[in-house]
């Protein structure tokens, strides 16, 4: 049986030892561990992929989908100017990508290549996106089909929610003969919003997307309106609907 000296000692140096134990640990979680994040180059902490998925803001290449093409079209806006347009759609939620490249491709009725035009756009955290080309010089070649493609894959990042600013479209007024549309667009959000992209799309009863424009609000300050106008001085005949889209910055 212990005597109650050697006892105490044991309980001292127990204790002693223990201290001394979570001085050590202590140490090394402060000077000889790092926090993981998002930008360490390793997976780590909630991550699903390196530096991407889990509370990252990077999306995994693994996790996104691929931005659909819905249609391509170029509209004639003269004797030799064209006006190339796309429909893109945005499937992967709250996320956008910035600085993708793209190609749009015009081609004869021959299938022949007319002319190739390149553009770097930002994709954000809509649903559809038009993306367009106006004035493509194509010399006296007349354009008969249009494929657009992207060149390279796009990186996704997820955007907070409510940072979006919300845009709205409370009036638009078209012209019978589809010369002009006219539009109100309305910033309610709280802040000022700059370099708005506007686009107006016009279809036909078949819901063929006949022309398009577009257009660049320079500022629209918090809770107030500003009008835009398209035009389309040939007119376009057979229009029953006009879709406008503002492409908001995040």
């Amino acid at each position: 049986m212990l005597s109650w000296s050697l006892r105490r000692k044991l309980l001292y140096s127990s204790v002693v030892l223990l201290v001394s134990l979570l001085v050590v640990v202590f140490i090394w979680l402060e000077f000889f561990t790092v926090a993981p994040t998002c930008f360490d180059g390793k997976q780590n902490g909630a991550e699903t992929g390196v530096d991407c998925g889990g509370t990252c803001s990077l999306v995994c290449s693994s996790e996104a989908h691929a931005p659909v093409v819905l249609w391509a079209r170029a509209f004639a806006n003269g004797t030799q100017t064209y006006t190339a347009e796309a429909y893109v759609q945005n499937n992967n939620g709250e996320t956008g990508a910035h600085g993708v490249h793209y190609s749009f491709l015009l081609f004869d009725a021959n299938n022949k290549l007319v002319v190739e035009k390149d553009g770097v756009m930002d994709i954000p955290p809509v649903q559809t996106i038009p993306v367009i080309e106006p004035s493509i010089d194509v010399g006296n070649r007349t354009v008969e089909r249009a494929l657009f493609s992207f060149n390279d894959v796009p990186v996704w990042e997820r955007v907070p929610h409510g940072s979006v600013p919300q845009i709205r479209i409370v009036g638009q007024t078209l012209t019978p003969d589809g010369t002009r549309l006219d539009a109100t667009i309305e910033n309610d959000s709280l802040t000022p919003q700059s370099g708005m992209a506007v686009i107006a799309t016009l279809f036909d009863s078949q819901g063929v997307a006949r022309a398009a424009s577009k257009s660049i609000l320079p500022t629209l300050v918090s809770k107030a309106t500003d009008d835009v106008v398209f035009t389309w001085p040939q007119g376009v005949k057979d229009i029953v609907r006009a879709e406008i889209s503002v492409l908001p910055p995040f």
